[in-house]
Order: C-alpha cells, then structure tokens, then sequence
C-alpha cells in the first residue's frame, strides 16, 4: 500500500468500536489504528493531554472513574480527523449540531461513510447534514491535498 493510499481506508464503524470502558493508553492506541491510514506522517495522531484538552474546553465529555466509553471513541476520532481543519469551536459547533439531530451512532457512522466517500471522489449520502458535509469536504480536501504534494515531492 501507497504512503497516502486512500482507496482502501475504511474508518471503523460504531459496532466496530470497544464497548467497555477503556482506560486512557486503550484510547489512544484504538484512534492511533483507526487513523494511522490517514495521517502516516504523524508521529501521534492523539495524546492525553490532547484528550484532557478537549474535556476541558467541553468539547469532549468526561471520562466515567477514568474509563473511556463507545461514544468518547468516536468523538475522539470526529475530533482528531477534523482539528486538521477546523478549530476547536468550530468541531463543537460539528459535533453540537450531530447530537441535536440524529443519535451518536448514526452520527458516526455517517461521518465514517462520508469521509471514505469523499476520500474516494464519490459524492457521500444524500442526507448528510450540510455543516457535516461541509466539515468532511474540508477534511478531504485537506488530505487529499497533501497526498498530491506528497506524491510530487517524490514521498
């Protein structure tokens, strides 16, 4: 596979995630596999400080007696696929306007499908709320982007 090969990137869907609690190192390696595809220059997609950051700026919610749940999993991975683009308000804003109109999992799972979609040059779902789109738009654009540059610096 290609250093930006993203034909074949599949984001894990809801079902697909843990659910039980996870502790923090749980975490970051579950969103570390999930996004490695996308982000192979990285040397960590996601740290703690970074998840104690978006908890604080409640962009996150709090972890229950240090335990990660389903729904922390897939914020953190809307989260970090999107702070390529967005800005912390802006990906609260995104994640605000997914609660108040549909459930997390399809939520999620909307986004997983949008992001492969546009990853791939196809249009996405019809449904898909216009800022989520937007925001996926933004997303893909941006990787796609430096996929290019990649492949014209010879990388």
């Amino acid at each position: 596979m290609a250093k930006y090969d993203f034909a074949g990137y599949r984001c894990p869907r809801w079902e697909e995630l843990p659910d039980l609690g996870l502790y923090m190192d749980q975490v970051l390696l579950v969103v570390e596999q999930a996004l490695r595809q996308l982000f192979p220059d990285d040397a960590q997609v996601l740290t703690s400080t970074m998840v104690n950051n978006y908890v604080k700026q409640k962009v996150l919610s709090p972890s229950e007696k240090k335990k990660y749940a389903r729904e922390h999993l897939a914020q953190l991975i809307l989260i970090t696929v999107l702070k390529r683009v967005l800005s912390v308000a802006e990906i609260k804003f995104v994640l605000d306007r997914m609660k108040e109109g549909m459930e997390a999992d399809r939520g999620y799972d909307l986004f997983c499908t949008q992001l492969e979609c546009r990853l791939q040059g196809k249009a996405g779902e019809k449904n898909c709320d216009p800022v989520l789109a937007a925001a996926v738009d933004a997303v893909a654009g941006k990787l796609l982007f430096e996929a290019e540059c990649a492949a014209v610096r010879g990388e």
